[in-house]
């Protein structure tokens, strides 16, 4: 885990938990985890599109242990969607009860599911 200090009184202590992503093939389920930051954000689109063989089939993506999810994971998750939905497939988006990544795609209006 990195921490970033704050600089300035206005900037903010940010603990900043590395992305990492796991894929259980049997379940078509990609797992994510920590910042899908702007360095991360490529991989994340990467994992998107190889997970779910080019869009061409359905995709569960659970982003219950994502703690950083900015403007720029958005846009990568609302480009993966339609793609998925253009190709007649499903992007199937599950994230934790109140956590960040609902309150934001709540916000965008992006369609998920909460984490039982």
């Amino acid at each position: 885990m990195r921490k970033r200090t704050a600089a300035s009184p206005y900037d903010v202590v940010v603990d900043d938990t590395p992305y990492a992503a796991a894929y259980d093939a049997s379940a078509a389920l990609l797992t994510v985890s920590g910042s899908v930051d702007e360095l991360s954000g490529p991989t994340f689109r990467s994992d998107l599109e190889k997970h779910s063989d080019g869009f061409s089939r359905d995709l569960v993506v659970d982003l219950s242990a994502v703690d950083f999810f900015p403007s720029l994971a958005i846009g990568v998750l609302a480009v993966a969607a339609k793609n998925a939905r253009n190709a007649g497939h499903l992007l199937d988006v599950v994230a934790a009860p109140g956590s960040i990544v609902a309150r934001v795609l709540t916000i965008s209006n992006l369609p998920f599911r909460e984490q039982p």
